[in-house]
């Protein structure tokens, strides 16, 4: 009877002990503006670009929040680059449907006024430390001409869950 108390004892101490060794990866809120030209550009914040200079994006997709398929509308493969991806601090963000040297890309589908989409940034840190493996937002492109302008949807929104850009 002894053997069998300590049993599930022995198993909770051997679990505990391997769980430091468990990494965590950890995803961040992507940085989405409007350039000039009217696209869409993504990138690493830049407290976080600034922590870890030498961390690389190693992949960028953007697909139709609002379209339940979730229709991918452009995918970069940015790890195919010298140095496997591009350092965040080399840039300031990567424009949507931006063609890049020895990367294989998808076309980019026009992005519509009013719908929401989903930009995903996978991202290798430099700093094994770092749990951080990607950053994420969901944004809409509201207006035209010089109203033109990007709105980020909140986690804490409704229209989170509904691929809403009200």
């Amino acid at each position: 009877m002894q053997t069998f108390r300590k049993t599930p004892f022995a198993i909770s101490v051997a679990f505990l002990a391997m769980a430091p060794c468990w990494s965590m990866s950890a995803m961040g809120t992507a940085e989405v503006t409007l350039l000039e030209d009217d696209r869409a550009c993504f990138a690493v914040p830049a407290r976080n670009a600034k922590r870890d200079p030498a961390s690389r994006i190693q992949a960028l997709s953007v697909v139709d929040d609002a379209d339940q398929s979730g229709r991918k509308m452009w995918a970069a493969r940015l790890w195919e680059m010298e140095g496997g991806g591009i350092p965040v601090s080399s840039i300031s963000c990567v424009a949507y449907g931006q063609a890049l040297e020895g990367v294989s890309a998808s076309p980019a589908i026009a992005l519509a006024e009013g719908r929401a989409y989903y930009v995903s940034l996978n991202v290798r840190p430099s700093d094994r430390s770092d749990p951080t493996r990607g950053y994420y937002a969901k944004f809409c492109i509201l207006g035209r001409g010089t109203e033109r302008r990007i709105k980020l949807i909140s986690e804490s929104s409704p229209d989170w869950y509904t691929g809403s850009c009200q």
